[in-house]
């Protein structure tokens, strides 16, 4: 995939959507809702690319490159520096619902496979 006619591709998308009006006169609302028709509409093979201790992950709607921290084989991705928080994160959003937001030590069972 070449990222900078990705995100040329995503711009020029939007801006038919929105009826060829500049940059500066879409919202972000606007902006974001169209891209995203455009990425569903046309999927890349993967966003992640997982290397040992290290996953990046490619924002196509931003054009940006997020590095990531892993253990290999267990499928949480984390910030570094920020482990409590984006281990939290990732929970929350693609782990298990537990209703509320889980403790730390939930997190950690989570993590060890404990729970």
């Amino acid at each position: 995939m070449d990222f900078k006619e990705d995100q040329l591709a995503i711009e020029a998308y939007v801006r038919m959507r929105s009826g060829w009006h500049d940059e500066s006169e879409i919202s972000e609302e606007e902006y974001m809702t169209y891209a995203y028709e455009y990425t569903d509409a046309h999927p890349c093979e993967s966003d992640l690319v997982i290397n040992k201790r290290e996953a990046i992950l490619y924002n196509r709607i931003y054009g940006e490159f997020l590095a990531l921290r892993t253990f290999p084989g267990i499928p949480f991705l984390w910030e570094k520096g920020f482990f409590w928080y984006s281990v939290g994160v990732y929970v929350r959003c693609f782990g298990q619902s537990w209703g509320e937001a889980p403790t730390k030590a939930r997190l950690l069972a989570a993590y060890f496979g404990l729970v």
